[in-house]
């Protein structure tokens, strides 16, 4: 949670009941952790100079260091060159649940994917740069028709194109 706290101050100062929202909403409601979790989190933060103290609207705020900002810039480097295991602990989940159960649950997950890379696209801070979002957006394209290609459900002659 720290490590997430430490990437919304680098946005803007922030004050725990916010960061308690934040990943409400991003789980869509199934976890919002509760002041036992955020506040401790905050506090070590603090401890280790990655944050510091402020105030903002007579609210105690948390606002990013320049060591919290090496940390996150350090965090971000190592998603970045390890991303692709996080998709691979997938197989350890569906190994998990009944056979019958893995096609809804890979379905639900491709549609949360395509929500969320909506979103990416969306965002006018992710990508400001229009012909890269246009060439974003064609290489997403492009991946979903491999895809669907490799499972034998590509297009069929006189298709639409997208």
């Amino acid at each position: 949670m720290g490590s997430y706290a430490l990437a919304m101050m680098s946005r803007a100062p922030i004050y725990g009941g916010e960061l308690a929202q934040r990943i409400e909403d991003l789980t869509r409601g199934s976890w919002r952790p509760g002041a036992g979790a955020i506040y401790p989190s905050l506090r070590g933060l603090v401890a280790r100079g990655e944050a510091r103290i402020g105030r903002q609207d007579g609210r105690k705020v948390y606002i990013l260091t320049p060591r919290g900002a090496a940390r996150l810039a350090d965090l971000r480097s190592r998603i970045r060159e390890r991303g692709g295991r996080f998709a691979e602990l997938r197989s350890v989940i569906l190994d998990i649940v009944e056979p019958s159960e893995r096609a809804t649950i890979m379905l639900d997950q491709l549609h949360n994917a395509i929500r969320g890379f909506e979103e990416i696209y969306r965002s006018p801070l992710s990508i400001p740069d229009a012909r890269a979002r246009a060439r974003t957006l064609a290489r997403a394209r492009a991946e979903l028709r491999q895809g669907l290609a490799r499972l034998g459900g590509g297009r069929s002659r006189g298709g639409s194109r997208d």
